[in-house]
C-alpha cells in the first residue's frame, strides 16, 4: 500500500514538474576542436523555460541563454552578452539562439506595439479618488485587418528593454551600454486557445453604432468601419494577470458609448481587476477597489453572483449585494479619464 502511495504521489508530482536535458558535441565555429551545447528544458506547474551553454571547446569559454521565467508573463526579456555578439562566436551565437529563441520578427504586431507603449506610459497613482493605475498606449487606427497574435521574438535596446521589464525580473548583463541589443519573446499564441483543433479568432462580445468589440483570451479589440486598433492586454508588468496564461483573462467587456468597461480575472485569486478605457484616445485606468470592504461586510469574493462581481446600474459601476455595493459613477469617471488625457 505504501509503494502504490509513493508512486502516486510521484506520477502525480511529474504531471506537474518535468525536465529533460540534451548534450551536443559539434566542432561548431570549425576551428578543429570539439564544442559542446547542454541545454536543460524545465517544464513546471508555474515556472520553466530552456537553459543553455555552449562551451568552447579550445578556450574552455562558456556561452549562455535563457528563456526561464514565469507562465504568468506574456513576455520574457533574453539578456545577450556582448562578447557572444563578437564575430568568432556568431556560429556559437546561432546554436543557442535556435534552441531558446522562437522565429524571428523584425517589428512588433500590434498587439506587441501595446505593450511596449503602456509600459513605456504608465502610471501607479496613490491619491487619486478613481484609479490606481493609468495607461496610455498612443494607439492608432489601423486600415486592415487585425492580425493574429503569434510568438516571436524581436530585438531591442537593452536600456529601453529595462524601462519595459523591472529590473529585479530580469539578470541583464550589467552595465549596459547605449548600443547594446538584447531580446524580447512575445508569447502571443496565450491570445487564444491551447486545445487540440481549436483555430485562432477574436472573439465578438459587444457592438454599437460606431464601434464593434472583439477580444482575445488576453486582450480587447476595437473595430470602426474599415479601421482597427488594440485596447488592453494582459500583461502582468502593467496591469497583472493570472497565474497562468493557458487561463483567460478577460472576463467580461461591456462597450458604454464610447468607452469600454474590462474585468480582468487573476486566477487562482479570487480578487479581480476593472479597467474603465476611453476608445478614441486609448488611454485607461484600473479602478480602486476595496475589497476589504465587502470583507468586512462578511462577504467572501467566490460567493458573489456574475453580477453582483460587476454590474452597469443607473449609470453606476457596481460592486457587491444587498446593502453592502461599491458605487463607481461612469459620468464621474470618464471626466477623470479626460483630464488624465490632457495631463499626457
Amino acid at each position: 500500500m505504501k509503494n502504490l502511495l509513493f508512486l502516486l504521489s510521484f506520477l502525480f508530482v511529474a504531471q506537474l514538474f518535468a525536465q529533460h536535458s540534451s548534450t551536443v558535441t559539434e566542432d561548431f565555429n570549425s576551428d578543429g576542436t570539439e564544442d559542446t551545447l547542454r541545454c536543460s528544458y524545465e517544464i513546471g506547474s508555474n515556472f520553466g523555460g530552456a537553459d543553455c551553454e555552449l562551451t568552447d571547446g579550445k578556450t574552455k569559454k562558456k556561452f549562455t541563454l535563457t528563456n526561464y521565467g514565469c507562465f504568468c508573463a506574456i513576455k520574457k526579456r533574453v539578456s545577450v552578452n556582448p562578447e557572444l555578439r563578437e564575430k568568432e562566436n556568431e556560429h556559437f551565437f546561432y546554436n543557442l539562439k535556435k534552441d531558446v529563441l522562437p522565429k524571428f520578427r523584425s517589428t512588433p504586431d500590434q498587439s506587441l506595439l501595446w505593450i511596449i507603449n503602456s509600459s513605456l506610459n504608465s502610471q501607479k497613482l496613490k491619491e487619486h479618488e478613481y484609479f490606481d493605475l493609468t495607461f496610455n498606449p498612443k494607439t492608432a487606427w489601423r486600415q486592415e485587418e487585425p492580425e493574429f497574435p503569434s510568438t516571436y521574438y524581436i530585438q531591442m535596446g537593452a536600456r529601453t528593454l529595462s524601462k519595459i521589464i523591472p529590473e529585479e525580473k530580469t539578470t541583464s548583463v550589467k552595465p549596459e551600454s547605449s548600443d547594446q541589443r538584447d531580446f524580447l519573446i512575445y508569447y502571443g499564441d496565450t491570445h487564444f486557445s491551447s486545445e487540440s483543433g481549436k483555430t485562432k479568432e477574436f472573439i465578438p462580445v459587444a457592438k454599437n453604432k460606431s464601434y464593434e468589440i472583439l477580444k482575445t483570451a488576453q486582450g480587447v479589440i476595437v473595430k470602426k468601419d474599415n479601421t482597427y486598433k488594440w485596447l488592453f492586454v494582459t500583461d502582468m508588468d502593467i496591469n497583472a494577470s493570472p497565474q497562468k496564461l493557458r487561463w483567460s483573462s478577460i472576463e467580461e467587456v461591456v462597450l458604454h458609448d464610447n468607452s469600454i468597461i474590462i474585468r480582468q480575472s487573476l486566477a487562482p485569486d479570487p480578487e479581480y481587476n476593472i479597467y474603465v478605457i476611453d476608445i478614441e484616445t486609448g488611454l485607461g485606468g484600473r479602478l480602486k477597489i476595496d475589497f476589504d470592504y465587502l470583507l468586512e461586510k462578511g462577504i467572501e469574493i467566490p460567493d458573489l453572483k456574475p453580477e453582483e462581481r460587476f454590474s452597469i446600474i443607473d449609470g453606476m459601476i457596481v460592486i457587491g449585494k444587498k446593502r453592502h455595493k461599491m458605487k463607481f459613477p461612469l459620468t464621474e469617471i470618464k471626466q477623470e479619464l479626460e483630464i488624465l488625457i490632457k495631463g499626457n
